[in-house]
């Protein structure tokens, strides 16, 4: 079954010939498939590899991008060599490349994607240091669009009558039947972190002017500190950012979820006092 890489086309018929007559069509299709090196256990761990580098699952979303982009890539191209091999040597090709994207789309995408996308806890999320909640938040959406990209592509090439748009869709629904609830806990992972840091600086700013011992009114100006417009401008970077995920996943319901989110935690931070040290960055 491997002479279609070094012998003749006459070759491979010949003996695809003789495989149909031992044990059937679909069968001999199938084992032509299953053949393939792109799915040997080799390749599918240098996917991995590529992807993550030696970061696992804290790679960048830039980086996992850059990696999906080549194997995609090359996925495509072995494709698009087999189908000039499948039309030459199998009476009925379309049938073969839906067997052939299907296995790609059933066996080597997956493995990628279960390394890759790994669901944090939401009960003891991960800290800020290590990335927090919002990394996996990232690299979902990179998975997502670099997969969906893939199934366009797969579809110019040939895959006869399969739904590759549903087989691709049907991959992240273990993440996207959930995906609201990892959006609403990042916001509040993100929130959380800086509020701690604006304490933290008002408190260091409160020590070094030797006023930290005066009243109990300084701890109180600390804890309702309004933001600067440079933390008001990150505020609304994450909000626009879940909400364009929310848009990427198609859910009207999502961004309706999110945007409630982002708008209440808006109306908190805004409604804090500004401490004078940062009135003057308005201008």
């Amino acid at each position: 079954m491997r002479l279609h890489r070094s012998g003749s086309c006459l070759q491979c018929g010949n003996v695809l010939k003789f495989c149909r007559s031992l044990i059937g069509a679909t069968s001999a299709m199938q084992h032509y498939v299953g053949l393939c090196p792109m799915f040997d256990v080799e390749v599918m761990n240098a996917d991995a590899e590529l992807v993550l580098g030696d970061q696992g699952a804290q790679s960048s979303p830039s980086n996992v991008a850059r990696g999906l982009s080549s194997i995609y890539k090359e996925i495509t191209e072995t494709v698009r060599k087999e189908a000039a091999t499948i039309a030459a040597v199998f009476p009925s090709p379309n049938d073969v490349m839906s067997i052939l994207v299907q296995r790609v789309l059933e066996d080597r995408v997956p493995k990628l994607l279960e390394k890759l996308l790994l669901k944090p806890s939401l009960v003891s999320p991960p800290p800020m240091e290590e990335g927090g909640l919002i990394l996996y938040l990232r690299l979902l959406a990179v998975a997502y669009e670099k997969t969906q990209e893939l199934a366009r592509d797969l579809r110019g090439v040939g895959c006869g009558d399969l739904d590759v748009e549903g087989l691709t869709e049907s991959l992240f629904l273990p993440h996207k039947d959930i995906y609201i609830e990892y959006e609403q806990a990042s916001l509040r992972q993100l929130y959380k972190a800086k509020m701690e840091e604006l304490r933290t600086e008002g408190q260091q700013s409160s020590e070094s002017s030797g006023t930290i011992g005066r009243s109990k009114g300084a701890s109180m100006a600390s804890s309702h500190q309004q933001i600067s417009v440079t933390v008001v401008t990150e505020f609304v970077r994450w909000n626009e950012e879940a909400v364009s995920r929310c848009t990427l996943f198609s859910s009207q319901v999502y961004v309706t979820h999110v945007s409630r989110c982002c708008t209440s935690y808006n109306l908190l931070f805004l409604g804090m006092q500004i401490p004078s040290r940062w009135r003057g960055t308005a201008s």
